[in-house]
């Protein structure tokens, strides 16, 4: 739903007239259709509203959208597309914002400080006006050791109150996630650490960012001094390692 336009937006999905019809319904994986403004249920044309259609032309499927503060942003499994509201009669737009890309799975896409991160097949990137491959310390830590055939597991969340990307996945010997790399943005840093989380909420609506675990439980991040993750407190397994450098 697009916030300040107020019209609900479909990716990949049926054209037009098209649906309940037998052999000619289907979903195109490119189609990207609105319906009538503040009217979820007039997605039909006509000249009394502003429901209409577009398909994408870079890509063969729509992987994810999000939402930013000027923009939707659209990313197929090969390009970055913008989608801005223009009005009737085009009423949205849509612009080509980068192509030869990759994207991992539909939930590994977050918007921090209006920038949109996701992770790619072989890359991190980036689309803060231009789109952009992350400079990754951790590239080749992350991508020689993870499991290709569960993408589509890969979540990411944001951590804002510490201007950090979080990225969940498996590694190359599990089917589940166990592991995550963390981008600090401001600082231009990497870390990296072993943990199994399925789903992630800021802390833009609760004291502490919310993560789910596979133990069926939601966890409080940023709380505390203890692994508290089965409600039995015990250290938090942690350590650093450091390459040589001259004490100051």
């Amino acid at each position: 739903v697009s916030d300040s336009t107020r019209f609900v937006i479909a990716f990949g999905c049926n054209p037009i007239n098209t649906a309940g019809t037998g052999i000619q319904s289907y979903l195109d994986p490119l189609l990207v259709r609105w319906s009538d403004q503040e009217n979820y249920g007039v997605w039909t044309p006509a000249v009394t509203n502003q429901a209409g259609d577009y398909r994408l032309s870079q890509g063969s499927q729509i992987v994810t959208a999000i939402q930013t503060r000027q923009e939707i942003v659209v990313i197929t499994d090969s390009s970055v597309y913008s989608l801005q509201y223009q009005g009737p009669p085009v009423v949205w737009g849509s612009q080509l914002l980068g192509d030869n890309i990759s994207i991992a799975g539909q939930n590994c896409a977050v918007v921090a400080s209006g920038v949109v991160y996701w992770m790619g097949n072989d890359k991190f990137y980036m689309y803060d006006g231009r789109t952009q491959p992350l400079s990754c310390d951790l590239r080749r830590y992350v991508f020689e050791d993870i499991n290709t055939q569960q993408y589509s597991q890969v979540c990411a969340g944001t951590n804002e109150g510490f201007n950090e990307i979080w990225w969940f996945y498996c590694s190359s010997s599990s089917t589940t996630i166990d592991r995550y790399a963390v981008y600090n943005y401001l600082e231009d840093i990497w870390y990296y650490g072993s943990l199994g989380r399925t789903a992630w909420l800021d802390s833009g609506l609760n004291d502490y960012p919310v993560a789910a675990t596979y133990s069926d439980n939601l966890v409080y991040h940023e709380y505390g001094v203890d692994d508290n993750t089965t409600d039995t407190p015990q250290a938090i397994e942690s350590y650093i390692t450091s390459s040589e450098f001259d004490i100051g």
